[in-house]
């Protein structure tokens, strides 16, 4: 499932929800989102995954992990705001990432 963050005729970013639990799921995660620069600070990281918790609950998952780069603070700050809990942090091919499970 995608949503796009639009703001007139200007996209702002967008987000993705994963279903089930697989191979690719626990490599990149249920949810992945991404912000235009030009836009960041806004809150928008925030909102949008917000709303996609609700989607994935409304699809009866009771939990979704969500992966950012070790370094994202601002996606780890997204992701605790939702009550993000760590699981651990890897190496992967794309470099060191920070595993969070939230509850839905």
């Amino acid at each position: 499932m995608y949503r796009w963050i639009v703001e007139g005729d200007r996209v702002l970013g967008g987000i993705a929800l994963q279903h089930g639990l697989n191979d690719f799921v626990l490599q990149f995660g249920h949810i992945g989102y991404g912000i235009r620069p030009s836009s960041r600070r806004r809150g928008l990281a925030t909102w949008v995954l917000g709303r996609m918790l609700d989607e994935a609950r409304a699809l009866g998952l009771d939990r979704v992990l969500i992966i950012c780069e070790v370094d994202n603070i601002a996606s780890v700050k997204t992701i605790t705001n939702h009550g993000g809990v760590l699981e651990d942090v890897r190496d992967t091919e794309l470099g060191a990432v920070r595993r969070y499970w939230i509850k839905v």
